[in-house]
């Protein structure tokens, strides 16, 4: 009797330590936005996101594979192009292009800065060009749709001195929470129709306010530039609710437009 309630405790031990361990970053759950052939049939590609694409800073996640066998490509250089196709002019947009190989989770990453949502006689399309060594090629994708958001995530601004439109993209905080957040924006400006380079010499500063309780917030960290047009900072949120950031952004000391901000309510 003894040995089997000591065999019993040593049962329980070890299954609560099994349930307190580690489980590890969480699975992204990914749908599926579209899929399609290449041109010359040598691939097939379907686009993943978290959620339905909107106007904004779009995480993508490509699952490349190979037509004959249907054998996931392990490297390429993949180059990404969206198309805005409107009533009387195509445009492009910003971009972040994979790696040449994809994640643990097999997909190629990229993203695409939606500057615009779609309409019934205006839509995108995602041009992905393909090369994997021994084939080259091309995969058109016809985005179904992309969405306006009721607290917008992207606003376009001209720049008083330069006369260059900026596109500012709210990237993070995703899922708010009561106190210190990070916040993330996207910088990118129109060098032409079909170029979006990134901004990396601006500087930003943000102000978060509750128009409602006419009050801010103390310990918040301007953004700073970390590459690629990204600039990361802190935001301080006290409560939940209805928050207002407000933005200050400039060039060499000069202003680039005026009375910026972001809604975030949660």
């Amino acid at each position: 009797m003894k040995q089997i309630l000591i065999l019993f405790a040593l049962t329980l031990s070890l299954a609560a330590c099994e349930k307190d361990e580690d489980p590890g970053p969480e699975k992204v759950n990914l749908q599926s936005v579209v899929k399609a052939g290449s041109k010359a049939s040598h691939f097939t590609v379907e686009l993943l996101a978290k959620e339905t694409l909107f106007q904004g800073y779009n995480k993508l996640y490509l699952d490349i594979r190979e037509n004959s066998g249907n054998s996931r490509v392990t490297q390429a250089s993949v180059k990404l192009l969206p198309l805005m196709h409107m009533t009387m002019m195509t445009h492009a947009a910003p971009v972040e292009n994979p790696k040449d190989t994809p994640n643990d989770d097999g997909y190629f990453e990229g993203a695409v800065v939606f500057i615009m949502p779609s309409n019934p006689d205006e839509g995108w399309t995602l041009e992905v060009a393909l090369d994997a060594g021994d084939e080259k090629d091309t995969v058109s994708l016809a985005i179904p749709e992309v969405k306006s958001l009721e607290e917008a995530r992207e606003f376009n601004v001209i720049s008083q001195t330069t006369g260059k439109t900026y596109f500012i993209s709210l990237v993070e905080p995703s899922a708010p929470k009561v106190g210190l957040n990070e916040i993330e924006f996207t910088v990118h400006y129109r060098e032409n129709m079909l170029s979006f380079p990134s901004a990396e010499d601006l500087s930003i500063a943000i102000e978060p306010e509750m128009p409602s309780m006419n009050h801010g917030s103390p310990n918040n960290v301007n953004p700073v530039h970390t590459g690629n047009g990204h600039y990361k900072g802190k935001v301080n949120f006290t409560m939940t609710g209805w928050w207002r950031v407000n933005i200050e952004i400039s060039k060499d000391g000069q202003p680039i437009g005026e009375n910026l901000s972001f809604d975030i309510t949660f």
